[in-house]
């Protein structure tokens, strides 16, 4: 299997909780669920990244998302309640 290389490569040293999140949000994204806003891990691992810098509830939206079992509405879900754009709503 090629992509067991790629997982490998992703557990690196010293990998914030951000980090791990990041990845395992990531990894259920591209590689499980084949989800097509994102064309690789990495890519989906710098939005995250970023989107987590600005606010976004990142560890909550990662539960979201395992939970959606890959279901694209569900998934679309996640990201309005948790991702950048919750974060950015006014209170």
């Amino acid at each position: 299997m090629h992509r067991l290389p790629l997982l490998v490569l992703l557990f690196g040293c010293g990998d914030t909780v951000e980090d791990s999140t990041c990845r395992d949000l990531c990894i259920e994204l591209v590689t499980n669920c084949e989800y097509a806003a994102f064309p690789s891990v990495e890519s989906c691992q710098q939005g995250c990244e970023y989107n987590a810098g600005q606010g976004a509830d990142i560890e909550g939206q990662s539960e979201c998302v395992l939970a959606a079992e890959c279901d694209t509405f569900a998934i679309v879900e996640c990201e309005h309640a948790f991702g950048l754009e919750a974060a950015t709503e006014p209170q």
